[in-house]
């Protein structure tokens, strides 16, 4: 059935510069060429939801306004969205929508956080998510590319996300023009985000995670998986990570680890959950890595903990585990967190076949 639309419709220029120069002019674009929201192909991308046009999926910060399926959509299709794939951008604007996540501090902080979505399931390969050699950039997958920017479009152009107007963010980040990667289930050694959060593997599942970017980790130093693993839960400790500005129980760090290393990971780790356990074990530095006054003002807060040792968060499930990238075995990305947020997944939702 075909969906009646419902938004004002605009005449917009043929030529797609002219096209591209309105978007600019009229601040409903990124900076970067859109495609054309016609009517056939916004009632596409909705006739693959079980949804009605005016369905509202969530409402949106940061002027908390309502995003329903057809304004979604609309925004899908500026982003070049594939219509079958609309179920991910609304499972991930669900997501991001749950009060755990804190969407409304997550888009008008001055920190650089912005969603970060992992795909789980059989959709990574139907719509393109990269997930192996250069998922994070570069790849050019077209369900990464498009899938994320179209999140990114809506918190613009529905939810009001304007830069230093509604959002205060210092540097913003490469990701701001959308993020969306798969986990490599295949090469993991250990359960999928997904099926960690109670998923079956048959399902498409959208994480999406408040990541303040993307940060490198590298070694051809060491031999022993142990020490590396050692070094990694070092390398999240950084001093002036957000983690440490409150009090370390809330947000997590997702750690992206290459097929390779995931593989020398699981003989002393089969069990993720030892893995995190040894992660948040060692992810902590001395007192004195801190300037005399910082220091007191760790202690008035409680950071402080036994010998004094600062841990970065409070509990093993704050660091997150994922396997994906390519086979050069050298690296992991690790995506910090802004802190005051929980990763929260939703499974897609397709219209019945």
């Amino acid at each position: 059935m075909t969906a009646v639309l419902q938004q004002e419709q605009i005449e917009v220029p043929a030529d797609p510069y002219d096209f591209y120069e309105l978007s600019l002019e009229e601040q409903w674009g990124d900076g970067v060429p859109l495609i054309p929201p016609t009517d056939d192909y916004v009632q596409a991308l909705i006739a693959s939801t079980p949804y009605a046009a005016d369905h509202v999926v969530a409402i949106l910060p940061p002027k908390q306004l309502v995003a329903t399926v057809e304004l979604i959509a609309i925004n899908a299709a500026m982003a070049g969205v594939e219509p079958d794939a609309l179920p991910l951008v609304i499972a991930a604007l669900e997501a991001l929508s749950a009060p755990e996540w804190n969407a409304l501090g997550l888009t008008t902080t001055t920190s650089s956080v912005f969603p970060m979505l992992i795909v789980d399931g059989p959709a990574r390969d139907r719509f393109h998510i990269d997930y192996k050699a250069s998922c994070m950039g570069g790849a050019a997958g077209r369900g990464s590319m498009t899938i994320g920017r179209a999140v990114a479009l809506c918190l613009r152009n529905i939810g009001g996300q304007r830069a230093g107007d509604t959002t205060r963010s210092v540097f913003g980040q490469p990701a701001r023009f959308g993020f969306c990667i798969g986990e490599w289930e295949e090469r993991s050694p250990w359960p999928s985000l997904a099926t960690r959060a109670g998923f079956s593997t048959d399902q498409d599942v959208v994480t999406v995670h408040g990541g303040k970017g993307t940060f490198p980790l590298a070694d051809i130093n060491n031999d022993d998986a142990t020490d590396l693993l050692f070094l990694i839960a070092k390398s999240l400790a950084y001093p002036l990570s957000n983690l440490y500005l409150g009090g370390g129980e809330n947000g997590e760090i997702v750690v992206a680890i290459n097929p390779i290393w995931a593989d020398r990971f699981k003989v002393p780790f089969p069990d993720v959950e030892d893995l995190q356990v040894f992660l948040q074990a060692n992810a902590w530095q001395p007192l004195s890595s801190w300037p005399e006054a910082n220091q007191e003002v760790f202690r008035k807060k409680g950071r402080v903990g036994k010998d004094d040792r600062m841990y970065l968060v409070e509990r093993p499930d704050q660091i997150i585990p994922m396997v994906c990238g390519g086979l050069g075995s050298l690296h992991a990305i690790a995506l910090p967190s802004f802190g005051e947020s929980h990763i929260q997944s939703v499974a897609a939702q397709y219209a019945p076949r």
